[in-house]
């Protein structure tokens, strides 16, 4: 790789870490191209050179803020207590990693997503691309005696959405003994489910957003 290609890629990479910077300390709404171009240090030329739209910009600050999401769930699971039940252990953990500011990010720009077609459109994609990494980090959790059980697809895929819409609640509500109660029952829920092979469509890990 050249010195001009090294220069180009490294300052993609700021201008990248500038947008998640701000994402997550400001919001969605202040995250105005001026603002990531003050942050980054860059020309107006050079953003433009690298992301043409907004909407361009936010999709690639959300593979940054995927990855700052995988830093955080190493973090909290070495900090989890290693006793217990290891299911219920793990779903502590991803609860945890999605209260984070890096995860909120993303769901205020799904928010915003709701109402711009075109942004709505690069986050599927971005989203869409992350998924892998996202499923293999919560079978990383759960373990492999989890990850081999029949009816693990189905429960990865109702936990992820649980463990969603428990974090939008978060956002007006952080009952900790109601939402610790609520994992503890989706544990005894999961448990017959995992030891199942219910009919239903192929394994959503692998599926691609239309």
């Amino acid at each position: 790789m050249s010195k001009r290609e090294d220069q180009r890629d490294a300052t993609r990479a700021k201008i990248v870490r500038a947008a998640a910077d701000s994402l997550v300390e400001a919001g969605a709404a202040a995250t105005t191209t001026v603002e990531v171009q003050r942050r980054a240090g860059v020309s107006r030329g050079a953003l433009l050179h690298h992301f043409a739209t907004h909407e361009d910009l936010f999709g690639a600050a959300v593979g940054a803020l995927v990855r700052r999401n995988e830093d955080a769930v190493r973090e909290e699971l070495a900090a989890a207590p290693a006793e217990g039940d290891p299911l219920l252990r793990a779903l502590r953990v991803l609860r945890a990693v999605l209260r984070r500011p890096s995860f909120g990010a993303e769901l205020e720009l799904w928010a915003v997503a709701r109402t711009n077609p075109r942004l709505r459109q690069v986050l599927r994609r971005a989203e869409g691309a992350a998924r892998p990494d996202l499923y293999r980090v919560v079978g990383e959790i759960l373990g492999a005696e989890v990850t081999a059980a029949p009816g693990y697809p189905l429960v990865a895929e109702l936990t992820v959405q649980l463990l969603r819409g428990v974090a939008i609640s978060d956002v007006l509500y952080r009952e900790d003994a109601d939402r610790d109660l609520l994992l503890e029952q989706w544990v005894r829920i999961a448990r017959p489910l995992l030891a199942a092979s219910p009919p239903g469509p192929a394994d959503p890990r692998n599926e691609e957003p239309s």
